[in-house]
């Protein structure tokens, strides 16, 4: 290489642009709770109101950009300001105040990754059972007690089927176990 600035022709191997290491360490995640019978929604909400899951889950995601459905974010409207929220639509000309629209779940998890560290998986049913494939953990709260609804958790015991963490919580409602569950 007579003539070249280069040292060694390593250097051209050796480099790496930005936005490639960022989403090599990029995590996806899904948070959910269900109830024994996997129920998670009642006509677009929780048919639950368990102060230690809401904080758990505040917690948990803090710092991620959240990827949810249009009725998920319905649901989550006064937290939308203070979290980056990619919502998943199949209309154009929706908006969603405080969040970022995304037409399919692909670029939903691209508009997430460009704006966090890590991307968390938020529901519904549907979103959940497409993205279960992708993510790498699943943070699970399970609540000991039946529940009537119309939206379920989807069976996820052969996909996630390693405990990284188990803690359980007996608290003026049901037990919770708050469960991390890795592939």
């Amino acid at each position: 290489m007579e003539g070249s600035t280069l040292s060694a022709p390593i250097h051209a191997t050796e480099y790496e642009p930005e936005p490639k290491k960022h989403l090599q360490n990029h995590m996806i995640r899904m948070i959910a709770a269900c109830a024994r019978n996997r129920v998670m929604g009642a006509g677009g909400t929780l048919p639950w109101q368990i102060q230690e899951d809401w904080e758990y889950f505040l917690e948990s995601t803090r710092g991620g950009a959240l990827l949810m459905g249009r009725r998920c974010y319905e649901d989550f409207t006064d937290y939308v300001q203070d979290r980056e929220v990619v919502v998943l639509s199949r209309d154009p000309s929706r908006e969603f105040p405080y969040a970022h629209r995304a037409g399919n779940l692909q670029d939903g998890l691209d508009l997430a990754a460009s704006l966090a560290p890590d991307t968390w998986i938020c529901g519904g049913e549907g979103i959940y059972r497409e993205a279960m494939p992708l993510a790498e953990e699943l943070y699970l709260t399970q609540i000991d007690q039946e529940y009537e609804g119309d939206v379920c958790f989807p069976k996820w015991e052969k996909v996630f089927n390693r405990e990284i963490s188990r803690k359980e919580m007996n608290s003026k409602a049901p037990k919770l176990t708050f469960l991390v569950l890795g592939k």
